[in-house]
């Protein structure tokens, strides 16, 4: 047995504690397969995954018609968000798989992500918008405890909100690297 004291590490466990843990965000549009690529990454990687639609769905169920889901739903997203935060601080690697519409919500993600000293790492789940309405039409036909109820309608005024990443964003497309 060897005594080793809390300053004469190894050096393989101090190379690993230097190491900056990653934040993965996955980006896409409802449908896209955000999470099914999110699940592939969570077992390639061994990061802890945070689906926010999970979570949704877990405490206000899969109808986002409801009174009051919205507000709830922004809830959801900051407790989800702080939870992957504070594992990114311990140094754990994480997946945030919930979209991410907006330019500005992705430059705001790189901002936090960067200011607990973890790296940020973007996939962009790119999917024909045709395909797009054929999984969610099918998802409303047999619709399963773990996804949402969203009519046509509901789909194409979401669309009004998606900012797909840009040039001048650092992303991987997701269908690169499956």
């Amino acid at each position: 047995m060897r005594v080793v004291s809390s300053f004469d590490l190894e050096p393989a466990i101090i190379t690993f504690m230097k190491r900056k843990p990653i934040v993965y965000l996955i980006c896409g549009f409802i449908g896209a397969g955000k999470t099914t690529f999110a699940k592939k990454l969570e077992e390639k990687t061994g990061a802890v995954r945070i689906t926010k639609d999970e979570w949704s769905i877990r405490l206000i169920g899969n109808d986002p018609t409801i009174d009051g889901y919205e507000e709830w739903d922004h809830k959801i997203i900051g407790l989800s968000r702080d939870v992957a935060f504070q594992l990114a601080e311990k140094g754990i690697d994480v997946i945030i798989d919930e979209g991410f519409w907006g330019k500005e919500q992705r430059d705001e993600m790189r901002r936090r992500t960067g200011a607990i000293g973890a790296k940020a790492v973007m996939y962009y789940v790119e999917t024909p918008i045709e395909t797009i309405r054929e999984r969610v039409v099918g998802r409303n036909n047999t619709l399963t405890k773990d996804s949402f109820k969203i009519s046509r309608e509901m789909l194409d005024n979401y669309l009004m909100y998606w900012q797909p990443p840009g040039e001048d964003e650092d992303y991987i497309l997701a269908s690169e690297v499956e």
